[in-house]
């Protein structure tokens, strides 16, 4: 096999040399895609950040204005100190729940990189069937 690689003008080492940099130059696509598609998702979320805090400071203003509201408008019912035990009880159980609701929103979405890891996953079976033909 040797003598046939020589006749061919391709020695063993030059025969390697060409895996060697195949298998680089597939190393380095597959890590060229991940970083790709790790760039994408990142630049959804940086798009969006200076909007989701203007829309965090302007929610909190409305927030404690209309919290200040009803606390007055119970307060002349039933006296301040019930006005704000009725108010803070209302909002933990629904910060409670929206808290839930975020985190069951944030657990269902994936940060792992799905396409690079399909296209992985590709590769090892074609290895597998190139192994078995071989």
């Amino acid at each position: 096999m040797i003598n046939d690689n020589v006749q061919n003008g391709r020695t063993l080492q030059s025969t390697l040399q060409d895996i060697k940099n195949e298998l680089k130059e597939f190393v380095q696509t597959r890590i060229d895609i991940l970083k790709n598609e790790m760039q994408q998702k990142m630049a959804a979320f940086k798009a969006a950040l200076p909007m989701a805090v203007v829309a965090v400071l302007l929610l909190a203003t409305a927030w404690f204005l209309l919290t200040g509201a009803i606390v007055a408008a119970i307060a002349l019912a039933l006296g301040w100190p019930a006005a704000f035990a009725i108010v803070a009880g209302a909002y933990l159980i629904f910060g409670i729940l929206v808290g839930w609701l975020a985190y069951k929103e944030v657990t269902a979405q994936s940060m792992k990189p799905e396409r690079t890891l399909q296209i992985l996953k590709q590769d090892q079976i074609w290895i597998e069937q190139e192994a078995k033909s071989a």
